[in-house]
């Protein structure tokens, strides 16, 4: 079964670049993504490293590394995320309060009794913290999917990815997908776009947040240690059901 997805993401510091690669690549789509962040009007989500957000008005996802989250105390890289994904509007099943209120127990967040977005948020005194609003443009060559992103005030980003299996050879896929890029002026990006966009906007609570950018840990967090994060990837679920994904580390 193809459930783990290779990727590695980056942003674009030569869009000329990019759009030579692109020419040479299948168009296969282009989207407008929205994506709405909950959270306190403190950040206190953020601060745990608790990602909760709507996609597109029509999923409800959680994203969290329970490791990281029962030991706030001690420093963590941005490697490993189990992520959860329901569709709105919630089912009136029962079965998707369980679902939605095992999380909460997990992540100390009050429960809910009502299939219903608006109680969640009440209940968890949670507001519409982060929008990203993003235009994605996909394409493909015989082997990898490629992702380009233009992010309302952020800039542009680009990821490559494979779907792979646990049979697959994941370091040889790694190294080809590092290869591909290789030639074109990028910066590695291991956190995801919340990170990006506070540590542009509110530089202050981005320091307090659970993970930063690489060369801020050596900065601000310098007891966190050496760590050679070439990329990233998870294991991805399908749509409507719970899944587990996971971030690793890439080494040279």
């Amino acid at each position: 079964k193809k459930n783990i997805e290779v990727e590695l993401k980056f942003q674009v510091l030569d869009e000329a670049q990019i759009e030579e690669l692109l020419k040479n690549l299948q168009f296969i789509n282009e989207k407008r993504m929205v994506d709405v962040y909950l959270d306190t009007g403190k950040g206190d989500l953020y601060k745990k490293g608790i990602f909760v957000r709507i996609r597109d008005n029509r999923k409800l996802e959680f994203k969290f590394n329970l490791a990281a989250f029962q030991n706030q105390n001690k420093l963590n890289w941005h490697e490993e995320c189990s992520e959860f994904s329901f569709p709105l509007p919630l089912a009136s099943a029962s079965d998707s309060v369980d679902s939605i209120n095992k999380i909460c127990k997990i992540l100390k967040l009050k429960e809910i009794t009502t299939p219903n977005l608006e109680e969640f948020k009440n209940k968890n005194n949670l507001i519409d913290s982060i929008l990203i609003d993003k235009i994605r443009r996909e394409y493909k060559d015989k082997k990898f999917r490629y992702s380009f992103d233009d992010v309302k005030k952020l800039g542009k980003f680009i990821e490559i990815e494979f779907l792979a299996s646990e049979e697959d050879d994941i370091e040889k896929i790694k190294n080809e997908m590092r290869e591909k890029l290789s030639n074109l002026k990028l910066k590695l990006i291991t956190t995801g776009y919340n990170e990006v966009y506070w540590r542009k906007y509110n530089f202050n609570l981005y320091l307090q947040g659970r993970y930063l950018f690489e060369e801020d840990y050596k900065k601000y967090r310098p007891q966190a240690g050496k760590r050679n994060i070439k990329n990233w990837f998870w294991c991805r679920g399908r749509r409507g059901e719970l899944y587990k994904s996971t971030f690793r580390k890439i080494r040279s």
